[in-house]
């Protein structure tokens, strides 16, 4: 029977004044973190798809699912669509706050498993960690779905052990809800989902009379976890796109065909990056001592100690066997289950020396987050997402600079924005800068050659007619076009272009 009564009497009997304080604490600076200078690093190209879907939904009930045209699962645009309504004038804003969410719900998940397995101090500690981790810090600020599909690793996980400790239908039922709304994010769900099935090694090393009766009331229940998720799941089926999804995933991961012609085809590659993205977006640091971590959770729960180690090893497994493409965000969860043993192992340890190696991970934490939220050009992770979001074409430097060059145009007449890219590139990237009334036209295209310009000569007069170059680097001399600004990136490596298109010569 619910009785709020019973949490209040729970929180009054395991948390005093200071402990209360120290969480109002945490809260505050995750939300500085989170929030501060949110719009600063410039639109990324895959956010311009996400956030114009979001507008899309919102605006127009029919396309509630618009996400499965491109094989997408629909939970962030339907959940980004009331920070939309929020901040109406600020899409970026409003998009990148699901972020925020997101990793809110991560961390909340965080402590109540460290709590649960361990001990309220490292509860603290792995929340303090989670705060000040740059691949945490980093993904919760952007308008990308990684940071969910964490939060729902993390809880998933989280009801896995619970489960397997209780063996309660009102558990299982929970359970099966978050393992819904994660299989609604993203397909990587159905990794979490499988791995659950390993919960009964934590009972391994216990009674082991009982692991057998056990074992086998948690996978009926776990059956109820998985109809539930997929009746939720499902719900995509009301669309008729829901089978892009299916579709989409062949580009990111092999299909059995593929692996049974050539197992070894990208392991040996995804072998040496997938290390590599984890420790290096984790500061090292963390990733160091979460492995140090999972050695001592060996002497003090082997069966525990299996289990993880299990969603480590197949995970890792997976991902370099299985995944033709691979973005280090696409491994946050990684870095979640080696903090998690990074917070046991400090937890554990004498209270100067783990006050010595936190004075470590703020020293860390301080460069790297200076960086993320102050100066972002300099940011040090792997060339792959510094391509992605610093330097490359999809790094959204000059999309604001434009749109308010177009806003300004449009006060004498309306403006045509020819853009090169009518899928998340400098076009869906313009729109998320759109405000409500503007009298600007964003038209994309792909490509864009003299053909698209010279059919658009005909705007000319009735509207102010520009073209928006993120690809092209030369322009042939006859093209009707005159160059009105080029936006350089950090790097230089990439530019956009913005010009002016001419009318036909008389």
């Amino acid at each position: 029977m619910f009785d709020i009564r019973s949490i209040w009497t729970f929180l009054k009997k395991n948390f005093n004044r200071f402990d209360i304080l120290l969480a109002v604490v945490l809260l505050v600076l995750f939300f500085v973190t989170r929030l501060i200078n949110l719009e600063k690093l410039p639109i990324f190209c895959d956010e311009g798809i996400y956030i114009r879907w979001a507008k899309v939904a919102w605006k127009d009930a029919s396309w509630r699912f618009i996400s499965l045209t491109d094989g997408r699962q629909p939970l962030q645009t339907w959940l980004t669509i009331p920070f939309l309504k929020l901040f109406p004038t600020q899409a970026l804003f409003a998009g990148r706050l699901f972020g925020v969410a997101s990793g809110f719900a991560a961390i909340t998940g965080i402590f109540a498993l460290l709590y649960y397995l361990f001990n309220k101090r490292i509860a603290f500690i792995g929340s303090f960690l989670y705060i000040i981790t740059p691949f945490f810090l980093f993904y919760d600020r952007m308008a990308l779905a990684d940071s969910a599909v964490n939060a729902g690793f993390v809880w998933i996980l989280f009801f896995s052990i619970l489960l397997i400790k209780n063996l309660r239908l009102d558990i299982a039922l929970i359970f099966g809800l978050i393992a819904g709304l994660t299989l609604l994010t993203k397909s990587t769900a159905r990794l979490f989902l499988g791995l659950s099935v390993l919960a009964p090694v934590i009972n391994l090393f216990k009674n082991k009379k009982k692991f057998v009766l056990e074992s086998v009331n948690y996978l009926i229940l776990l059956g109820l976890v998985a109809f539930l998720a997929l009746a939720l799941y499902n719900i995509q089926r009301l669309s008729p796109f829901m089978h892009y999804i299916a579709e989409k995933n062949t580009t990111f991961v092999m299909t059995y065909a593929e692996f049974m012609k050539n197992p070894f085809a990208v392991f040996w590659h995804n072998l040496q990056i997938i290390p590599y993205y984890v420790f290096s977006e984790l500061g090292y640091l963390v990733g160091i001592l979460g492995v140090i971590g999972f050695a001592g959770l060996f002497k003090k729960d082997k069966g525990l100690a299996l289990y993880l180690s299990s969603w480590l090893v197949l995970s890792f497994l997976a991902v370099a066997f299985f995944s033709k493409v691979i973005f280090p965000r696409y491994l946050i969860f990684f870095a979640t289950m080696l903090l998690l043993t990074a917070s046991f192992y400090v937890g554990q340890l004498k209270r100067s020396l783990s006050k010595l190696i936190l004075a470590a991970a703020i020293i860390v934490s301080l460069y790297y987050g200076w960086i993320i939220l102050f100066n972002q050009p300099l940011l040090p992770f792997p060339e792959i997402d510094r391509g992605q979001y610093i330097e490359g074409e999809c790094a959204g430097y000059g999309t604001r600079e434009i749109m308010e060059f177009a806003r300004a145009k449009s006060a004498d007449k309306p403006v045509i924005l020819l853009a090169e890219g009518n899928f998340g590139l400098i076009g869906d990237m313009l729109n998320v800068h759109l405000l409500p009334g503007d009298r600007i036209d964003i038209r994309g295209f792909w490509p864009l050659e003299e053909l698209q310009l010279l059919e658009n000569q005909k705007e000319i007069g009735a509207n102010n007619v520009y073209a928006v170059f993120s690809q092209r680097k030369i322009f042939p001399k006859e093209w009707p076009i005159k160059l009105i600004m080029k936006y350089d990136k950090p790097g230089a490596r990439t530019a956009y272009y913005l010009f002016e298109l001419l009318p036909k010569e008389q």
